[in-house]
């Protein structure tokens, strides 16, 4: 079925069938041209599972090598550089705080006014609108959640403190945060930022840090931990950025684990050429 403009000319999307050419239309001759002959198909080697930039993406295979082998646990061993471990819990993405809050509601006054006392002492700030003292609106679960307290405060009062807005823009930015993968094991906690292609930036690492601090202090027994952890925050990343974890060591980690056909190698091989 042939498709015809306005003029009563072949459509350029099917020039190639149009039966008023004598000859197969070139590429060029048309305004579009076939994919094949675009550029588009020309270079086979162009796989998405070579040059996915999504360092997500690779966490979720680190995330499958951490679970193989149990009960013996070997190469989480080996990531950890560590021979003995006890009840370990791995967890990718976590966003303990925004489910520790979710889980205890409607009772969340306490538990949003702790991590506020600790927001708080992590920044140097000793006077702050506390929770209980913010207007009912914005303390009511159902109506607020701790991601909205700093600007549904600026929309109320127009202007707020300096040291509300540290207290309360950390509080949301500690509920967006999501840590690509937390070790649970022994008495340690370890947090991993993960990068690929770019390197880590202070001020991300070092909110990782404090939400650390708290998920340790007020979280470790959501974490079945009989008592505070030793906690440490720790970076993944290309050898060239210096990261505590290379993602060329975790490679070298699976290649002991994994046959040369497995998908999830062939995702991490991609590394050693970055």
């Amino acid at each position: 079925m042939l498709f015809l403009d306005k003029r009563n000319t072949c459509s350029s999307i099917l020039l190639y069938n149009c039966p008023s050419r004598a000859e197969p239309v070139a590429p060029g001759d048309s305004a579009i041209e076939s994919p094949m002959s675009s550029g588009i198909m020309k270079n086979s080697k162009m796989k998405y599972i070579k040059y996915n930039r999504e360092e997500r993406d690779l966490c979720a295979h680190l995330f499958r090598l951490l679970l193989e082998d149990q009960p013996n646990w070997r190469p989480l061993k080996d990531f950890l550089g560590i021979t003995d471990i006890e009840n370990p819990r791995i967890f990718c993405e976590v966003a303990l705080l925004r489910d520790a809050y979710f889980a205890r509601k409607p009772d969340v006054d306490d538990f949003i006014e702790d991590v506020c006392r600790e927001i708080a002492r992590q920044n140097g700030i000793l006077v702050f609108t506390k929770f209980h003292q913010l207007p009912e609106q914005i303390v009511n679960p159902e109506k607020t959640h701790p991601r909205q307290i700093r600007y549904k405060l600026k929309t109320i009062k127009r202007e707020i403190s300096h040291n509300d807005s540290v207290v309360y823009g950390s509080l949301q930015g500690m509920f967006n945060a999501k840590p690509d993968i937390v070790i649970c094991y022994n008495n340690q906690l370890t947090i991993y930022e993960a990068k690929y292609t770019l390197n880590f930036g202070k001020e991300q690492l070092n909110r990782t840090k404090q939400i650390g601090e708290i998920w340790a202090k007020l979280l470790y027994k959501d974490l079945d931990f009989s008592s505070v952890p030793v906690l440490q925050t720790k970076t993944i990343g290309l050898e060239k950025f210096m990261p505590d974890t290379s993602w060329e060591e975790i490679y070298s980690i699976a290649k002991n684990y994994w046959r040369e056909d497995d998908f999830s190698l062939k995702v991490l091989s991609k590394v050693i050429r970055s």
